[in-house]
């Protein structure tokens, strides 16, 4: 009898946790908010500096925080970030496995958004001929099309093309980036014209009348005690021959061009004021069906690439963006509202500290150029094997051999190994292969052999491919995998946890959280 009980209990409880899944609102708008080249780190280092009414500051405090996610794949890229993020995968099953790559068949370097077959809409520039074209799986938004019989609404702006495409996947309303002279642009694949709201935004040249005033230091140049000094040799000196604030941006448009301010708090402002204007214009979050915004602020990878990870400007930035997020959950709050919405941030990668900056503390690293590892390895294949001018490219972390080296792959791949920078080096073949080695997993789940070299490598912690300025990223270490995961709104209680959350599990989380379908090429562990 009491066993009975016992089930017949523990059966009610079941039901009951279904009705209340089943009962649960969706809903009306997701936002996904992707910031391109955040370290977890950020939100520790430059928490006690963001607003009251900041987004980062109401996000972790009202939302759950993810303290411990990963990309669980290399390479950490721009391109593959946003396309795992979206579709819930890693680039061995979506396709995107770089920003670019090298198609062997036709000798060409690939674009991972490119698409000849349709034209720029709102530019004369043949770069925005740009669609999900070779995105091979479809995304949470995607989903959402789906699931609402494509009755809600999609739509994706960020800086970058990939930024903007990504996300809002292949059944998007409408995907917007910025041209070179700052203008939001989009490709046929999404329309024939521009929506009537972009043009007019765009007549307004807002880039130009930001650039009016000078960058200027969010605080008191002493409250900045936790990055470099702002004159320092790990940055290049694009403000009138120095690196240090303020910055004259009619300068800078003057001696590199509008799309300079791409690398300042323009780039995410004018997304941001985008954002904003495709809520409002396209009425998001205003009937039954869910809609979806993915808004992606690229102009922090712009800054972290020119100045690095521990320059003022970066760190700027952020107490800059905080503020835009403020501003965004503000609206999200009064048009849509808390309980009807619910917006989660990640990143689509980390970045690596400066290797001079290392250096100068002590640390036996430095950056390389890659033409010069070239040479390098090459003298060295010619001198233990006596193979001419073996490597002809090294792209992605990819070594392609020339036709007569192939055959002797696994051989140079030991004499390349050996040599500096490189930590490991595969053949295609054992990265296909994989296996119990946990570098060669990554590498795995971030390969496809059509786009791929002979040679797959990881380069030594903290050693990069890049100039003496700024930090990259790429690798599969913790300062390039680790990024933030936060998640606020409908239903949603805040908290933290510690708990490993690989990155290719944030939509899934998020739709349960939503009530909604995991995305559709996700593989759920």
């Amino acid at each position: 009898m009491g066993r009975y009980s016992n089930r017949k209990r523990s059966v009610g409880a079941a039901a009951a946790l279904l009705i209340a899944i089943s009962v649960q609102a969706q809903p009306k708008l997701v936002v996904q908010v992707v910031v391109d080249q955040m370290r977890a780190e950020y939100l520790q280092r430059f928490n006690h500096q963001f607003a009251e009414d900041g987004g980062f500051r109401i996000l972790l405090d009202e939302g759950k925080v993810y303290r411990n996610t990963h990309y669980n794949y290399i390479p950490t890229y721009t391109g593959p970030g946003h396309a795992s993020i979206s579709t819930g995968t890693t680039p061995k099953y979506h396709g995107i496995v770089a920003n670019d790559w090298w198609v062997k068949e036709s000798q060409y370097e690939m674009y991972c958004a490119e698409d000849t077959t349709v034209s720029p809409i709102g530019t004369i520039e043949s770069s925005s001929r740009r669609s999900p074209k070779n995105l091979r799986a479809l995304t949470f938004s995607d989903g959402i099309k789906l699931y609402t019989n494509h009755r809600g609404k999609n739509y994706g702006v960020s800086v970058k093309d990939r930024g903007a495409i990504f996300p809002a996947g292949h059944f998007a309303d409408g995907a917007f980036w910025l041209d070179n002279k700052l203008h939001f642009v989009s490709s046929s694949y999404y329309g024939d014209e521009l929506p009537d709201y972009v043009e007019k935004y765009n007549e307004k040249e807002h880039a130009m009348d930001m650039a009016k005033k000078d960058w200027k230091l969010e605080m008191a140049e002493r409250k900045y005690d936790e990055s470099l000094a702002d004159e320092n040799p790990y940055e290049p000196k694009l403000n009138n021959g120095t690196s240090s604030f303020p910055y004259d941006l009619k300068q800078l448009i003057k001696t590199r061009g509008l799309s300079a301010l791409k690398n300042t708090p323009v780039g995410n402002e004018l997304v941001l004021d985008m954002a904003l204007l495709i809520l409002e214009k396209e009425e998001l979050g205003k009937d039954k069906y869910t809609d979806f915004l993915g808004v992606s602020f690229s102009s922090t990878d712009y800054a972290g690439h020119t100045f690095g990870v521990r320059s003022r400007e970066v760190h700027d930035m952020y107490l800059k963006l905080d503020r835009q997020l403020g501003k965004l959950i503000k609206k999200l709050d009064k048009e849509v509202g808390r309980d009807s919405y619910v917006i989660y941030l990640t990143a689509d990668h980390g970045a690596s500290e400066n290797p001079n900056h290392l250096a100068y503390h002590g640390l036996g690293v430095r950056n390389f150029q890659n033409a010069d590892v070239i040479g390098d390895v090459n003298e060295r294949i010619k001198e233990e094997l006596g193979i001419e001018n073996a490597v002809f490219k090294i792209f992605n972390h990819h070594i392609h051999l020339n036709s007569w080296a192939k055959e002797r792959a696994g051989e140079i791949a030991l004499v390349v190994e050996a040599t500096d920078p490189f930590m490991r080096v595969y053949t295609d073949s054992e990265v296909r292969n994989s296996g119990n080695d946990a570098l060669l997993e990554l590498l795995h789940e971030g390969h496809q052999s059509r786009f791929g070299g002979d040679l797959i490598f990881a380069l030594q912690p903290n050693c990069i491919f890049y100039g003496p300025y700024g930090s990259t990223h790429g690798s599969g270490y913790l300062y390039d995998t680790h990024v933030p995961f936060l998640l606020m709104g409908n239903g949603i209680k805040k908290g933290e946890s510690l708990k490993r959350v690989d990155v290719t599990n944030i939509v899934d989380k998020v739709a349960e959280k939503c009530n909604l379908p995991y995305a559709p090429n996700s593989l759920v562990e």
